[in-house]
């Protein structure tokens, strides 16, 4: 009897160490519902926000500020559990995603850890608000540290995109190598191999452009320029887009020829 009770006891405290990891085991999609309530929520704050300044302009009681004040705590914490709702979401969806590296979903958790670690601190100096002042200059931090959060996420979403980009690059590239091999045992290869070339120099200016890309969303940070960097760069992934849909367009007409007999 008292082995059993031993092990009924080993089996609960196996399953109250399990059951938090079931809890918050979340997949990309439930962290979004997650973030959408938290945005709706921070909306109806937003709202009574609002109403809370109506009153006190029609009625400026110091009973009327101290709810503004109220009022517009629940705002900023609303805010920062939306962005907290948010940065899970990108974690998670980053982590499910196959195309991206593990360097990359290094990169990001790194990055996430480092903004909750923010909204924490920002938590507490809303917690310390006793007057509009405080109120003001709290949001004013907080409108700081969620650009930094913009860039952090900017440029992580840009290592992606780039990550991607050289991927289809590569496989175009190793496309072509396998064409040109047999079109050059071909002996009416000629206009083949000057699709063949075509195909190369458009797949050179994506490659090229896929790294000036980098090159950019590398520089998305704070302080400096994140938005024209990160505009830049989408630019630059954008052309590279055209390049490798015009060298794989060359590439299939190589191949009509290819298997048409050639010229």
């Amino acid at each position: 009897m008292k082995n059993s009770v031993g092990k009924l006891i080993g089996i609960l405290a196996v399953m109250l160490l399990v059951m938090p990891i079931f809890a918050y085991a979340l997949t990309s999609s439930e962290a979004r519902e997650e973030w959408v309530d938290a945005k709706r929520i921070s909306q109806e704050k937003q709202a009574a926000y609002t109403e809370a300044k109506l009153d006190y302009a029609a009625e400026p009681t110091s009973e009327n500020e101290q709810l503004i004040v109220e009022t517009g705590k629940d705002v900023l914490y609303a805010a920062l559990d939306e962005v907290e709702a948010w940065l899970n979401w990108k974690q998670l969806e980053a982590e499910e995603n196959s195309e991206v590296p593990d360097e990359i979903k290094e990169a990001i958790e790194d990055d996430v850890k480092a903004n909750l670690d923010k909204i924490e601190a920002l938590r507490t100096d809303v917690d310390d608000i006793d007057n509009r002042l405080e109120l003001g200059i709290t949001y004013l931090k907080m409108i700081g540290k969620y650009f930094e959060l913009l860039a952090d996420a900017a440029r992580n979403t840009g290592a992606m995109w780039v990550y991607i980009g050289e991927t289809r690059a590569d496989q175009v590239s190793e496309y072509e190598q396998k064409l040109r091999a047999t079109a050059e045992e071909m002996d009416d290869n000629t206009e083949i191999i000057e699709m063949l070339d075509q195909a190369k120099e458009e797949l050179a200016e994506a490659e090229t452009n896929i790294a000036k890309a980098k090159e950019e969303y590398q520089q998305v940070r704070i302080p400096g320029q994140p938005l024209i960097k990160f505009s830049n760069g989408n630019s630059y992934l954008t052309i590279a887009k055209g390049n490798l849909l015009s060298s794989y367009h060359y590439l299939n007409q190589a191949y009509l020829l290819i298997v048409s007999g050639g010229n």
